[in-house]
């Protein structure tokens, strides 16, 4: 079977006296009309699409079997009815579960639930998912409580363009309180008097104004609390620990700014904080119990961030005062205040660890897990309540051993199980090994952390492995790449290596590990990958030609980068929702995140430098005559974030111009968002299973 052709329509396009053509432009016309409603997609288009998916099945025909024993596989190291740790608030202790017998309609979606005074009190349905979500492809939910507990918040979107239909219920009779739906970006908050506080899109698609609703009252007549008028920056809200503030925070990638007021004003009157300032960046944390601030910033060069404070009656930045300082070389990743405790996360030499501080005593301490080479830990409050006696609640997992959730009490430092993650089918760490190394930056200047997983007695270090190698790195977003996953173990069971990293671009190595590597300097994020797998060949854990990497959405431009200019390494590469078109999207003024993005990667609009520099780097522009290894994508029509068009156009471009048979496949779907398909089971069956068949295949592993 022959993949399908799309049809051309060059478009030139000229900047900074340089022309470049787009074969393809065509398919970016009414581009947002189309992800507000898929059927708006032009029949050919959709023919088009139709025939690609076609293809990969096609492709992936052989691999029916291995599929559903993947799927068996997975699903039995899942728990189907798993259960959240219940969370206090006040009277009421809530949680979340699954349905136990999962049929097509049921235990794909969470309940949520909560007891009286007690766990061993009567079961209250709040919110029931799958119900929900009965006649809808796609169902993606936000909920939230009014704060007398007898309201809920619903948000739904059924598209997976991440525009929400919210409304209010009660919680008793479900009555939906609401006088007419009110169209919000997700971001929902209940506040004192009954006021609901939600951030609106613009017609571009940024999250941009806030509104207040009064509950009763048409959404017509709801009152703008604050506009951005800036396209760069965009903007959300949210609740202080007590409730009693709310706070709109509006800002780029690397730039805050914050206003604040009481929530139960009449008439709200936002309180400046700091006006913004480009790469000033901070956060905030309120401390009822002595009315300040608690202020996570950058301030005076902090790279690493340093904790300030000062008074709510007198916030302005002349007078925030040190509580911690900066400490280069150690991150702090964040901070959360609970009644008598301020709890920071941070991360040295690549790990992560957890200080408490009493801000009675102001004594601190950490919170010590040993044993593991590679972990993952995290904290947050134990409670929704401010006051959660002293308790915190904490996360550890690594490579090899399953999740555990703990309560530690921060006086007396005894850390008391809650939950052990339960692998129905069983597992058994000790038959597996990990591994954390460093590989060395092709410039010398930073060391770049890399985990392995891998099940003994099926790994020789003499470089014949199958490596499957997980990477992202954009944003200053740092991937986990120490925790617990029952998605890698099919393929770890079969022989592979896991391998995931952290290169620059990413935070890992401190913010300076991640600012060294946006605009001028963006293509160290690539070049570190590459020194990656370097180190993974002279290591003898793999050789060229035995390496799969896979990667989503920014990651796509490492993917589409690697393998134009150095696909000798890969036997595949996978990549979903990818960002390829980097120049054509920031060039073009009108797409919603082009304003934002120019912090990330600079404007070429306005510098011939930066459009040289990108133009090095872009995916789509630097497709060669050449052989490819094989390709895997996978998009979705209704993404807001990263067009579908532009993995559309790659592969096509990659089609006419490679020198070799390697088969490419698209996987495009109508019922998705950015992340995927939306339920639980849907999501394993028709995004990760193709996918890792597809691995296999690659490695003749598919008939086994």
């Amino acid at each position: 079977m022959q993949p399908p052709k799309l049809e051309k329509r060059p478009k030139k396009h000229k900047f900074w006296n340089r022309e470049i053509e787009d074969d393809y432009y065509y398919l970016e016309e009414n581009w947002q009309g189309i992800v507000k409603n898929p059927k708006l997609l032009p029949r050919p288009i959709k023919n088009y699409i139709d025939k690609e998916n076609k293809y990969a099945d096609h492709f992936l025909k052989d691999t029916k079997k291995i599929q559903k024993a993947l799927f068996k596989e997975i699903r039995g190291r899942i728990k189907e009815d798993q259960l959240s740790v219940p969370v206090k608030y006040e009277n009421y202790f809530y949680y979340s579960y699954y349905r136990k017998k999962s049929g097509k309609k049921k235990g794909h979606y969470a309940l949520s639930c909560r007891k009286f005074k007690s766990l061993k009190g009567k079961e209250e349905i709040i919110f029931d998912g799958d119900k929900e979500s009965k006649n809808h492809k796609y169902f993606s939910y936000g909920t939230g409580l009014s704060l007398d507990q007898k309201k809920q918040i619903v948000s739904i979107d059924t598209k997976g363009n991440e525009e929400y239909v919210t409304n209010v219920r009660d919680i008793k009779t479900k009555k939906v309180l609401t006088k007419k739906p009110i169209n919000t970006s997700g971001n929902v908050v209940f506040a004192k008097k009954d006021y609901l506080f939600y951030c609106v899109l613009s017609d571009k698609r940024r999250p941009y104004k806030i509104m207040r609703h009064q509950l009763g009252d048409d959404p017509k007549s709801d009152l703008t609390v604050y506009q951005e008028a800036d396209p760069s920056f965009f903007v959300s809200c949210g609740l202080s620990q007590d409730d009693r503030f709310l706070y709109i925070n509006t800002s780029q990638h690397d730039t805050d700014e914050i206003w604040f007021f009481e929530c139960d004003e009449s008439i709200p009157k936002p309180k400046l904080i700091k006006k913004r300032k480009l790469d000033f960046e901070y956060s905030l944390n309120y401390h009822p119990e002595d009315n300040r601030f608690f202020i996570l910033t950058n301030k005076d060069n902090a790279i690493d961030y340093q904790i300030m404070e000062t008074s709510v009656n007198a916030p302005g930045v002349e007078n925030w005062k040190t509580f911690l300082k900066h400490k280069p070389g150690t991150l702090i990743l964040g901070l959360f205040v609970i009644k008598g405790w301020l709890v920071r996360m941070v991360r040295e030499n690549f790990n992560e660890e957890i200080i408490v501080t009493n801000l009675k005593t102001y004594k601190e301490h950490k919170v010590h897990f040993k044993g593991e080479e590679c972990y993952s830990v995290g904290a947050a409050p134990a409670t929704i309540d401010y006051d959660s006696k002293d308790i915190i609640r904490i996360g550890f997992s690594s490579l090899k051993t399953e999740s555990r959730v703990y309560d530690y009490n921060c006086k007396t430092r005894k850390l008391t199980l809650k939950k052990r993650q339960i692998i129905p089918s069983g597992h058994n760490s000790r038959l597996y090994e990990q591994r954390k190394i460093l590989a060395k930056s092709a410039d010398g200047e930073v060391d770049i952390p890399i985990t392995l997983l891998w099940k003994k007695g099926m790994i020789k270090k003499d470089g014949s492995n199958p490596c499957l190698v997980s990477h992202y790195s954009h944003y200053g977003s740092t991937a986990d790449i120490s925790s617990f996953s029952v998605l890698r173990l099919s393929l770890v069971d079969r022989g592979f290596i896991s391998v995931s990293c952290n290169v620059r671009g990413s935070s890992a190595g401190g913010n300076n590990y991640y600012l060294k590597a946006k605009k001028l300097q963006k293509m160290k994020t690539f070049f570190d990958l590459k020194s990656v797998f370097d180190k993974l060949i002279e290591e003898k854990y793999t050789s060229k030609g035995n390496i799969v990497t896979t990667s989503g959405s920014a990651g796509g431009m490492s993917n589409g980068y690697l393998m134009n200019n150095h696909p000798e390494y890969f036997k595949g590469v996978c990549t979903s929702v990818g960002f390829f078109t980097v120049i054509l999207t920031m060039l073009n003024a009108n797409l919603p995140l082009t304003k934002i993005e120019e912090e990330q990667w600079g404007s070429p609009l306005k510098s011939k430098e930066v459009f040289d520099y990108i133009m090095k780097y872009d995916p789509y522009y630097g497709v060669k005559k050449q052989k490819y290894p094989m390709l895997y994508f996978s998009n979705s029509i209704a993404d807001p974030r990263v067009g579908w068009y532009e993995s559309v156009k790659l592969i096509n471009k990659i089609r006419e111009m490679k020198l070799d048979s390697n088969p490419i496949i698209l996987r495009c779907d109508i019922d998705a968002s950015h992340g995927g398909a939306s339920s639980r089971w849907d999501s394993l069956q028709r995004d990760l299973i193709p996918e890792y068949a597809w691995i296999l295949k690659l490695f003749n592993k598919h008939k086994s």
